[in-house]
C-alpha cells in the first residue's frame, strides 16, 4: 500500500519533544530546523515560532494517492488530513497546560498556519510545494529574494474600511473564515449559522412590522415560539406571508441545502460532532448564498462584498463530491453574485 507523507511547517511552537509520535493510524515526527533547503532555495524559519511536522500514513483505499496525482483542485485536499492529525497532537499538550506559559500559543491549526508544506508518495515528491512564509521587507526568510512591505497593494484597498463601520455583515462572516483558516471547523460552522439565524430574525421583525404586527412582544411570541427547523419555517411560510415568496421560490435548491445545514448544525450542537474543513466550507457558503438570494431579490438590504462571496463559492466548490447546490467551476470563479 502507498505511504503518504506530508512535510508541514506551521507557525506554532510548544514544549513538544522532537521525536516520533504514534497517532491512531498515523505517525508524526516533530522537529525544529532553523533552515529548510528546497529546490536550490533556502528558507529561514522563524525562531521560537515554528514547528515542522512530518505526518505519514498508509493509503489503504488509494484515494489520497489519486487526489495528490490529480491536476485539479483535489490535490489540495489531503493536507487537511495531515493538519487534523497535527491538531490532535497539539490538543493533548494544550489540555495539560491550560493557563501555563508552556501552553500559551498552542492551539488547533489549519491551512492559515502553514509556513510551507509538500507531500510525497512512497518517498517520491508529489503535488505542489506550497509556501505561506511571508517575504516582507526586513524579513529575510527567502534568502536572495526581493521583499517589500506591501507587495500587492493591500493597504490601499483596506484604507476605506479603517475606522469605519462598512460592510457590517461581511465583517462578521470574515470571522468565520478566520476560524476556518486556523482549523476551528465546527466553530466556524456554528458561528456562520448563528449569524444567519440572527439576521433572518431581524429581517422578519422588519417585515412583520410592515404587515401591521408592530409590537415587539407579538413579534417575539411568533418568532421565538418556533423551536424546530427554525430556518426552514422562517424562510418558508413566514417569508411567504410577509414578503410574498418563500426561499424555495427564490432559490429552488434551498430546501435541500437548508435541510443539510440544519441537520449538520444539530449534530455539532447536540451530539458534539467534530466536522472537517469541507463540511465547514459548505456550511458557510450556504449561509452566504441565502443572504445573497435575499439581497438579489430585494427582501432586505445586505452589505456583502463580492470578494467574500467569491471566496465562499470557491472554498465550497473545491471539495470532494460537492452536492448540486454548490456552484461549478465557472460560476465559482466568477466575480459576481451568481
Amino acid at each position: 500500500m502507498p505511504i503518504i507523507s506530508f512535510f508541514v511547517c506551521v507557525g506554532v511552537r510548544g514544549p513538544i519533544d522532537p521525536k516520533e509520535y504514534a497517532l491512531n493510524d498515523k505517525k508524526i515526527i516533530v522537529s525544529y530546523p532553523e533552515v529548510v533547503n528546497l529546490h536550490s532555495m533556502k528558507f529561514e524559519l522563524p525562531k521560537s515560532l515554528s514547528t515542522v511536522f512530518v505526518v505519514s500514513w498508509e493509503d489503504t483505499s488509494g484515494c489520497t494517492t489519486n487526489q495528490l496525482k490529480s491536476s485539479s483542485f483535489e490535490r489540495y485536499l489531503p493536507v487537511y488530513t495531515a493538519l487534523s492529525a497535527i491538531s490532535e497532537l497539539l490538543l493533548a499538550y494544550k489540555m495539560v497546560r491550560i493557563g501555563h506559559a508552556d501552553g500559551r500559543g498552542l492551539r488547533t491549526v489549519g491551512i492559515g498556519d502553514t509556513l510551507m508544506y509538500f507531500s510525497s508518495i512512497d518517498g517520491m515528491p508529489t503535488g505542489d510545494l506550497n509556501i505561506g512564509l511571508k517575504n516582507y521587507a526586513g524579513n529575510n526568510a527567502w534568502h536572495g529574494q526581493v521583499s517589500t512591505t506591501d507587495p500587492h497593494g493591500t493597504s490601499q484597498l483596506a484604507a476605506p474600511h479603517i475606522g469605519t463601520n462598512t460592510l457590517v455583515l461581511a465583517r462578521r462572516y470574515v470571522r468565520c473564515y478566520e476560524l476556518l483558516e486556523h482549523g476551528f471547523y465546527s466553530e466556524a460552522f456554528i458561528v456562520a449559522f448563528s449569524i444567519l439565524d440572527d439576521f433572518i430574525q431581524q429581517t422578519l421583525y422588519e417585515l412583520l412590522d410592515s404587515k401591521g404586527l408592530k409590537t415587539k412582544k407579538q413579534q417575539d411570541e411568533l418568532l421565538r415560539g418556533i423551536k424546530e427547523n427554525r430556518l426552514r419555517l422562517y424562510l418558508g411560510p413566514l417569508l411567504k406571508i410577509t414578503f410574498g415568496h418563500s426561499i424555495e421560490e427564490l432559490w429552488p435548491d434551498s430546501g435541500i441545502a437548508l435541510d443539510w445545514l440544519n441537520k449538520t448544525r444539530n449534530r455539532i450542537a447536540h451530539a458534539a460532532e467534530q466536522i472537517d474543513y469541507e463540511t465547514a466550507a459548505k456550511g458557510i457558503f450556504v449561509c452566504l448564498k441565502i443572504l445573497v438570494v435575499l439581497r438579489e431579490n430585494a427582501v432586505t438590504k445586505i452589505d456583502l462584498n463580492i470578494e467574500l462571496f467569491r471566496h465562499a463559492k470557491l472554498t465550497a466548490a473545491w471539495t470532494h463530491n460537492p452536492p448540486n447546490w454548490i456552484p461549478g467551476d465557472e460560476i465559482a470563479n466568477s466575480m459576481d453574485f451568481r
